[in-house]
């Protein structure tokens, strides 16, 4: 159950691409795209919406929604976490594992994202996160609904770098080049506490496909995954199309 809510409004999106191959997702993301100036040059706040928010060892996760009717192309966000004072106790950009933070691709509407970033301090801390974008550009034209990869958790243990949630995902009807998987942990009381995010490459089609998905934070004894989300995403700098095929 996540019902910790975020003060201000927050943003994020998860999205799930028209497939039907490996090189279709290319085919997707080098579509035609429109990036909103005034968005891009500075940081705007609100655009989305959020859904909770929860820490673990310092680490704060934010889960987002988009409410909108157009596919996000992108988005990068900037978190900050206050204390019931409103003083600034933590940000994505102080972060030590900022590079790692907070962008997001080609997401659809009405769907959930996960965003992370250590901010060093307790949940006792955090009484409110404030959030704005920048790079903002949102896709054009009409996308076809996809069948949803699904995600289905099997087990989740503790190791020595903090904790592993092992699950199964499968891309019902089309190979995927390259998804996102996401866990929402509820903590033992059933409030959210963290997200734990990868990207994998080269989903058969009707296949499951067992990851193991490594979060760097201890987890408390009954942590339970809340839900998992699974969704296809194409080709960036940092993330260049896959051969699948090899």
């Amino acid at each position: 159950m996540r019902s910790r809510f975020v003060m201000t409004v927050v943003g994020g999106l998860v999205g799930l691409l028209t497939l039907s191959g490996c090189s279709d997702i290319s085919a997707q993301l080098s579509g035609e795209q429109v990036t909103d100036p005034e968005l891009s040059e500075k940081l705007v706040s609100p655009l989305l919406e959020t859904v909770s928010w929860g820490e673990v060892d310092g680490m704060l996760s934010v889960v987002v929604r988009n409410p909108g009717e157009r596919t996000l192309r992108h988005a990068t966000a900037e978190f900050v976490a206050r204390d019931a004072d409103g003083a600034t106790v933590g940000s994505s950009t102080s972060s030590e594992k900022k590079g790692t933070c907070c962008t997001v691709y080609d997401l659809q509407p009405d769907q959930e994202y996960g965003f992370y970033f250590d901010v060093g301090v307790d949940a006792g801390q955090v009484a409110e996160v404030d959030v704005a974008y920048r790079d903002v550009a949102w896709r054009t034209g009409q996308t076809a609904p996809v069948p949803a990869m699904r995600g289905a958790p099997v087990t989740m243990t503790s190791n020595t770098l903090g904790a592993v949630v092992v699950a199964d995902v499968t891309s019902p009807a089309s190979p995927v080049g390259q998804a996102v998987v996401q866990a929402f942990l509820d903590g033992p009381d059933g409030d959210f506490i963290a997200v734990v995010s990868g990207r994998w490459t080269c989903f058969a089609a009707g296949t499951p496909r067992r990851i193991q998905m490594q979060l760097y934070h201890p987890l408390p004894a009954g942590t339970t995954v809340e839900s998992m989300v699974a969704y296809p995403v194409g080709e960036d700098a940092e993330h260049p199309a896959p051969d699948c095929a090899a």
